[in-house]
């Protein structure tokens, strides 16, 4: 009996809702966290995680991507090689846990700030936690389970922003930095309560192939092999959390510089990394979700010689990038102090998020291509290319941070200088790929609906974007996105077809 397959834009946009979920739970949690801590909070909130993330990264590098590359190819070898490299991240998961709990005052006292100590203790044991969850998702990203993940994603962000916000409340009276390391508790909850519900999933749906792995034992070579891999892969990704370590530690200390105290560094700090950032990239949750989910497909029909397939499907996610980007970006632009007043009760970020206005689309196109360059087996140039971004972005941070009254737009050109730099290296490492990577006729109509929209929101209706109350400013919004929508479904039904 034949088994239907979904078409191929299905699990990109299960993927896409998805994280959209989980973005939107997460944001709320931000905003939340806001209200209660204020923006010093949320600095010490980005300062904490920053630390965190490049421990995470130290861990696990890029061993879930090249397990789910490696079981998309060996179906019954996956699950064997999931539980050899499983016991080699959990010891390595439990030490790094163990060295952060009992280091967490030094690595405060190099952070430059001690009231990130608890928040940093509190989220040593989710490094083992969470390890473990990223690489049995990186399994089941093999075997293409993309609703389990899904919705693992979902419950994980649920679990983890729902306990961070009862727990802030009960320990608020306790100061910020307890209450914050308290709430960063949820990390380790959420991600336990994630790996279970996978656990659960596999047992049920039974998910391990006929042939499974009992019939062909994994040898240490693939272990090696899959490692080897993961480590072009994990040195790409671990430019990013290094750099958002580099952010923690650069920006605070040359706004205090700049004549700015301690607590007004770590606000500002807040503001750009906790709130605009997090806003401008939320759009991003769709290329994301493509890259995704395409990056098998790419990388099946680049192995198998079918380059006229591989070279229309990347014509069509480039097409769809430059769509989303353009529109979700004029929105930012548009309805930057709305949002920032919304969300945060923060005018402050209002500035921030419209620079950032342009990241949608340099970040997908970013994203993207560096996907299209890994199922080609170029993964040098994505390392290059975030590598040379990193070098300029903090040495113009080192120099714009300390010019007086210069802190929020010192910072975002400097954001932007990462994104623009790394993304200008894909493009130049692509430039030998016979697929067009952009074409004038793409943004036809979003060029026409982008000008007029500036026209009606800034000259017809610029009241609505100043008004603070909801509806009239909700209704705009929806203007907005109808007629943007209208645009995307165009080639949205040209991408999936």
């Amino acid at each position: 009996m034949m088994e239907m397959k979904l078409p191929a834009m299905n699990p990109a946009a299960l993927r896409a809702g998805a994280i959209l979920v989980g973005k939107v739970i997460g944001l709320a949690g931000r905003a939340t966290l806001t209200r209660i801590l204020g923006a010093e909070g949320l600095g010490l909130y980005q300062i904490a995680y920053s630390c965190y993330g490049i421990f995470l990264m130290i861990i696990t590098g890029g061993l879930p991507t090249a397990l789910a590359l490696f079981t998309a190819k060996h179906p019954a070898r996956g699950w064997g090689v999931f539980r050899k490299l499983s016991v080699i991240v959990a010891l390595v998961g439990a030490a790094a846990s163990l060295l952060m709990y009992m280091q967490s005052e030094n690595i405060a006292i190099l952070l430059g700030n001690t009231k990130v100590e608890a928040a940093i203790r509190c989220l040593a044991p989710s490094l083992l936690a969470v390890s473990l969850l990223q690489l049995l998702r990186g399994y089941m990203q093999g075997r293409e389970r993309y609703g389990a993940i899904s919705f693992s994603e979902i419950a994980e962000q649920a679990v983890r922003v729902g306990t961070m916000i009862i727990l802030v409340l009960l320990f608020a009276s306790e100061g910020t930095s307890i209450a914050l390391g308290a709430g960063l508790a949820g990390t380790t909850i959420g991600a336990l309560s994630a790996f279970l519900l996978l656990t659960v999933c596999l047992a049920i749906r039974r998910s391990l192939p006929a042939d499974s792995i009992e019939s062909h034992p994994p040898v240490r070579r693939e272990v090696r092999s899959i490692i080897h891999a993961s480590m072009a892969i994990g040195f790409t990704r671990l430019l990013v959390p290094a750099s958002d370590f580099i952010d923690s530690l650069l920006i605070p200390r040359r706004l205090q510089t700049a004549g700015y105290t301690l607590s007004e560094a770590t606000s500002i700090y807040g503001v750009i990394m906790g709130m605009a950032v997090i806003v401008a990239y939320m759009p991003t949750i769709v290329t994301a979700a493509i890259s995704y989910t395409m990056t098998m497909k790419l990388a099946s029909y680049y192995q198998q010689g079918e380059l006229r397939s591989y070279q229309f499907m990347v014509r069509n996610m480039l097409q769809l990038c430059w769509t989303w980007g353009l529109l979700s970006g004029m929105f930012l632009l548009l309805f930057a102090d709305l949002l920032a007043h919304w969300l945060f009760h923060t005018p402050e970020a209002a500035a921030p998020i419209r620079y950032f206005a342009v990241l949608p689309l340099i970040v997908g196109i970013r994203e993207l291509t560096t996907s299209i360059l890994w199922t080609q087996e170029k993964k040098n140039v994505p390392f290059i290319g975030l590598l040379n971004g990193i070098v300029f972005s903090t040495a113009l941070l080192f120099f714009l941070l300390a010019i007086p009254g210069f802190g929020y737009e010192a910072a975002s050109i400097g954001i932007l200088a990462l994104e623009g730099v790394a993304v200008f290296c894909n493009l130049y490492g692509l430039q030998r790929m016979r697929a067009n990577l952009f074409a004038w006729r793409w943004i036809g109509w979003e060029a026409f609906f982008c000008i007029l929209s500036l026209f009606l929101f800034l000259f017809v209706f610029p009241s609505g974007l100043e008004s603070a109350s909801f509806w009239p400013a909700a209704g705009l919004m929806l203007i907005y996105w109808l007629g943007a929508g209208s645009v995307l479904l165009v080639r949205a039904k040209s991408f999936m077809h």
